[in-house]
């Protein structure tokens, strides 16, 4: 017995409404919004680079360090140090002649050098820490500020989540000061973490 032809001069033909190309035929088309684009523009938060994420304006960054800049303003901002790093020889001179400003200069530049809210001549701000580990939540601003005002109670380390140490800096005074200089350095150049082992977020 047998079977019969296949049906039709086609054969079995195609599958209904053929299985064709995506949105008619045109593929799936470009990426909305003009494509994608390349990767995100060179440099970061780096020395003498720039920052433009989340669309905003590009921050230009200076070829100087803010660490530097503050452990001058820090330790001998009463003779206009910092100012003279930062190529403001004209505020640098004044500072000096003044002694700070009889010390309320001197305050009110080391507050602003720890919030990194400063810049060199050139209008620029100053090279921020950039090294990452982890994943960064803690402003470190906020925390090398409580390390300079409150760093011989522990203040900063109370705020990293670092307990136990607070305490014990508490108790000795920041180590009788020396403590207390080292934590400062470490924040300043970017080597503090908190509890869970994160860096500092600097921008």
């Amino acid at each position: 017995m047998a079977y019969g032809p296949p049906p039709g001069p086609g054969g079995y033909g195609s599958p209904p409404g053929g299985y064709g190309p995506p949105g008619g035929g045109g593929g799936y088309g470009a990426p909305p919004g003009g494509g994608y684009g390349g990767p995100p523009p060179a440099g970061s938060w780096g020395q003498g680079q720039s920052y433009g994420g989340g669309g905003g304006p590009i921050v230009q960054y200076s070829e100087k360090s803010r660490a530097t800049a503050f452990l001058l303003g820090r330790y001998l901002g009463m003779f206009g140090a910092d100012r003279f790093y930062r190529g403001q020889m004209g505020l640098g001179i004044l500072k000096l002649l003044t002694c700070g400003g009889l010390g309320i200069w001197l305050i009110i530049d080391n507050i602003l050098l720890a919030l990194g809210e400063v810049t060199d001549e050139e209008g620029k701000l100053l090279a921020m820490p950039t090294e990452v580990a982890g994943t960064p939540v803690m402003n470190g601003n906020h925390i090398l500020l409580a390390a300079m005002l409150g760093g011989t109670i522990g203040l900063d380390r109370f705020m990293l989540g670092q307990t136990g140490l607070g305490v014990l800096k508490l108790l000795t005074c920041g180590g009788l000061g020396v403590w207390h200089v080292i934590d400062i350095i470490i924040t300043v150049t970017g080597g503090a973490r908190d509890a869970q082992g994160n860096s500092l977020r600097w921008r």
